[in-house]
Parts: structure tokens; C-alpha cells; sequence
């Protein structure tokens, strides 16, 4: 008798939510308003991760061309050593500091 009744207590829900204030039942759709301050909030939250991410790219875009200007080889040369240098440690760097952008805000 008390698993019969543990299984019931499982099944039901914690918090009761009245039929009408279910979202089942809900037939209003998002008002605009509604829209742009949630889009407000998501910018306002990924903002500074992309700006984050853009400066890291920058950074590197900014080195590969400033090599460039010495000549072709020097570029290919530069290429490949940022391609093999983010494949081998940037890119977990990189992994870690966007972990810590959103971990800590």
C-alpha cells in the first residue's frame, strides 16, 4: 500500500496549475512587445560573447595580414603556423575562455 501510494505522489505534479493558465490551454500568441524585449535580453546576455569571439578571430586575421605586406612567402608561412597553432592550443584556450565568459558572466 505505501508503493501504491509513493508511485501516486511521483506521478502527480508538485506545483497544481489551473486548466486555464495551462500552456496547453494557452491560444494567445506573443505579443510584439513581448518579442522585442526577448530579443533585448538575448542580446543583452550574447553581446559580449560575440564581441569576445570577434576580437579573438581579429587577432589573428590582424597578424596574418600584417605578414603579408613582407611577401608571399612569409605569408604562407605565417598561414600555416596560425592554422597549426589553433588547431594544437588556441582553440582550447579559446574553448576555455568562452567557458569562462559564460560561467562568470
Amino acid at each position: 500500500m505505501d508503493f501504491e501510494e509513493q508511485t501516486a505522489g511521483l506521478e502527480s505534479a508538485l506545483i497544481q496549475v489551473p486548466q486555464e493558465q495551462s500552456l496547453l490551454s494557452r491560444k494567445q500568441v506573443p505579443v510584439k512587445d513581448e518579442i522585442v524585449e526577448e530579443v533585448k535580453k538575448q542580446l543583452l546576455l550574447a553581446g559580449p560573447l560575440v564581441a569576445s569571439n570577434f576580437l579573438l578571430f581579429g587577432m589573428q586575421l590582424i597578424s596574418v595580414m600584417y605578414v603579408g605586406h613582407v611577401g608571399e612567402l612569409a605569408l604562407a608561412g605565417a598561414s600555416m603556423a596560425t592554422s597549426f597553432a589553433s588547431v594544437t592550443g588556441l582553440s582550447l584556450t579559446r574553448g576555455m575562455g568562452s567557458a569562462l565568459d559564460t560561467f562568470c558572466g
